[in-house]
C-alpha cells in the first residue's frame, strides 16, 4: 500500500467521521429546539388563558362601573377579601376548624 492510498484512506475515514459528527450534532439539536418549542408552547397557552380570564375579568369591572353599582362591589371587597365589617355588624368566626 502506497503513501497515496493511506493518506486517502485516512481522508476517507476523517470525512465519515466528520459527516457523523455533524448529523449527530443536527439531530441532537433539532431535539432539544423541539423540546423548547413544546416547553414555550406550554406556556403560551397558560398565558393566553391568563389573559382570558383578566379580559373577563374587566369586562365585568367594566360592567360594574358603566352601571353606577361600584359602591356595592367595593363593599364586597372590602367585606370578603379584606375582613372589614360595616358599622354596627356583628361578625362571628369559627374557630373550630370546621
Amino acid at each position: 500500500m502506497g503513501t497515496k492510498q493511506k493518506k486517502a484512506k485516512h481522508t476517507g475515514l476523517l470525512l465519515r467521521l466528520f459527516a457523523f459528527a455533524a448529523i449527530a450534532y443536527l439531530a441532537i439539536t433539532l431535539v432539544v429546539s423541539q423540546v423548547d418549542i413544546m416547553v414555550k408552547q406550554q406556556q403560551l397557552d397558560s398565558l393566553l388563558v391568563s389573559v382570558e380570564r383578566q379580559q373577563q375579568q374587566n369586562t365585568e369591572l367594566q360592567r360594574l362601573i358603566s352601571s353606577g353599582d361600584e359602591m356595592a362591589y367595593i363593599e364586597r371587597i372590602a367585606h370578603d377579601k379584606l375582613g372589614f365589617a360595616a358599622p354596627g355588624e356583628r361578625v362571628f368566626i369559627d374557630i373550630t376548624g370546621k
